[in-house]
């Protein structure tokens, strides 16, 4: 997609005034805008139904997405600023990432209307705490397949170290939102014996979540350590024979957030569009569309992946600072044998 660059010198309201005008008149000063241009991490099938939600309540504002992978927002949205070359107004992605942009200073300050409240035992910086939703890590496999193999069934990351199972699962060694969420569970220590032990076992290296369930389903290899809640239960409703997933207790989860981009060159429409993103009807849609989970006690989830109650949260750090992200994926890597 192509999208339209525009040097700093743009004339804009101050970011005060925005942030004071209601939502009717965010929403007039957005529709005068035209656009917004939306960076997300969200995957490919769902990120036109989520604009498509987003043009029912506001049909005036056009939204550009660009849909990049976690580890290609950070780089692309500081190069840009660095450059004095602004397209995007608005960034939703993976914690570790957004950190990264926060600790960059390329974010804009700036809290959404109807903002609920953080999880509990969690901080992030006022200004910067607008969660999309969260995601919970767990072992996806594919049951015809583990029942040919008489592989015994995984309920546990400990399983996945065990001889039966050498060779028969897949990791993405990039998934630092899952080992720091270890980490926080059971202490450093333990977890990178465990990746270790996993290391040895010989898995498949993946660096997509959504190709290693695919993977899974098609049975070769027969589980993935690595897979995400939603994503897994969003596909068994259409594949219940060849794929089932276990959540762990304490269940690895990490969030995904929004902020406006400093600079956005469309600077109410960014506003207008954090501020429905975070909203109940925003995520309602996106528990509807997507499958992922609100933090919201008003929007109604997936029990199956989502439930305090069973599987208590083993939180990673939402303000992961770059040094330690950078530290925990060289050990992710190592611990692994990952190339």
């Amino acid at each position: 997609m192509r999208l339209q660059r525009r040097d700093r010198r743009a004339a804009a309201q101050p970011s005060s005034t925005l942030d004071a005008l209601s939502t009717d008149q965010l929403a007039a000063q957005a529709a005068k805008e035209g656009s917004v241009t939306w960076y997300t991490t969200f995957s490919d099938d769902d990120v036109q139904p989520m604009v498509a939600a987003f043009n029912k309540v506001y049909p005036n504002v056009k939204v550009n997405a660009l849909r990049l992978s976690a580890d290609q927002i950070p780089a692309r949205i500081i190069t840009e600023q660095r450059g004095h070359q602004y397209s995007a107004d608005v960034v939703s992605g993976d914690s570790p990432q957004i950190a990264q942009l926060l600790q960059a200073g390329v974010l804009q300050p700036y809290t959404p209307k109807d903002l609920p409240p953080l999880p509990s035992g969690l901080s992030m910086p006022k200004g910067y705490e607008g969660i999309v939703y969260l995601v919970t890590t767990v072992i996806a496999y594919n049951p015809t397949v583990v029942k040919q193999k008489n592989l015994p069934v995984p309920t546990s990351w400990e399983d996945l170290t065990k001889p039966a199972w050498k060779g028969q699962f897949s990791i993405d060694p990039g998934a630092v939102n899952w080992y720091d969420s270890l980490i926080k569970g059971m202490g450093h220590d333990q977890a990178l014996a465990l990746l270790k032990s996993l290391g040895d076992n010989k898995p498949v290296f993946v660096s997509s979540h959504t190709q290693a369930i695919t993977d899974v389903e098609a049975g070769e290899p027969a589980a993935a350590a690595t897979a995400y809640g939603y994503k897994s239960a969003k596909e068994i409703k259409k594949n219940p024979t060849n794929l089932a997933f276990f959540n762990s207790n304490p269940l690895p989860a990490s969030l995904t957030l929004i902020d406006v981009v400093k600079n956005s060159p469309h600077a109410a429409a960014a506003r207008l569009f954090d501020d429905w993103m975070v909203s109940q009807n925003g995520q309602q849609a996106v528990s509807d569309v997507t499958n992922h989970t609100s933090t919201r006690t008003d929007v109604k989830n997936d029990a199956s992946v989502w439930d305090e109650t069973k599987w208590p949260a083993a939180w990673g750090d939402p303000n992961l600072p770059s040094a330690q992200y950078n530290q925990e994926l060289a050990e992710m890597k190592s611990a692994l044998q990952a190339p």
